[in-house]
């Protein structure tokens, strides 16, 4: 950044690792620059969970919008996937949606493949709610079109949910609060954190075992079955 850059005022261009690139107006940098400083993102509680739908069901693009959110409110996936998903990811030969998809490599933080379950009611509801209003672009086979008739980058979509939380008032929610809420849920229903791993995708226990420390419930929980 230039000496001098305000943040208030200026806005400017991210370049990503993978050189793509994220435009900034003044107002998503300062959200960028408080989440930076504050670490990992919210979570969204059922309460706040449901004030999310009304507020998207509200919002233009909605349902496209609500199916993404879902993905990684009620499928832990994270938004790099959500944006590769091809349409041939979540419907099979014969049309119908799919309960389990297969993850590809490519699109899959870490590299290698794993099954991602996609057989919560609510989530396929949205899904099915998406897919006949889905638009059709020649030579477009992402899952979910931009408004300009495209796929979605990695980094775009993390900005439309990052303006989207912003916007229904969750400030220190990120585009990683649904995958981190979809974690909680899963702890506080009771299942193992082996199964949280598998769920997640992540390499290392010690990753998955963050999400548990900084639960209290679970760790309530535990307590009383010792």
């Amino acid at each position: 950044l230039k000496e001098g850059f305000n943040p208030q005022k200026e806005a400017c261009i991210i370049i990503t690792e993978k050189n793509d690139y994220m435009f900034l107006s003044p107002k998503s940098l300062k959200r960028l620059v408080i989440m930076s400083k504050q670490g990992k993102a919210s979570t969204l509680d059922a309460i706040q969970h449901q004030e999310m739908l009304q507020f998207l069901s509200n919002s233009r693009h909605s349902k496209r919008n609500t199916a993404i959110y879902l993905l990684t409110y009620r499928a832990g996936l994270r938004i790099g996937s959500v944006a590769g998903l091809r349409l041939n990811d979540v419907i099979d030969s014969s049309g119908k949606l799919k309960e389990v998809i297969n993850l590809h490599s490519s699109i899959v933080k870490g590299g290698k493949n794993y099954a991602a379950y996609i057989n919560h009611p609510e989530l396929r509801q949205a899904l099915v709610e998406y897919l006949s209003i889905r638009p059709t672009r020649k030579g477009v086979d992402a899952l979910f079109v931009s408004q300009k008739g495209s796929a979605f980058t990695s980094n775009s979509l993390s900005h439309l949910m990052l303006k989207l939380y912003h916007s229904a008032g969750f400030e220190q929610a990120s585009s990683h609060s649904g995958r981190r809420s979809f974690a909680t849920n899963i702890l506080r229903s009771g299942v193992d954190i082996v199964a949280l791993k598998t769920l997640m995708n992540h390499s290392n226990i010690a990753t998955t075992a963050e999400y548990v420390s900084h639960n209290e419930d679970y760790l309530k929980k535990a307590v009383l079955g010792a």
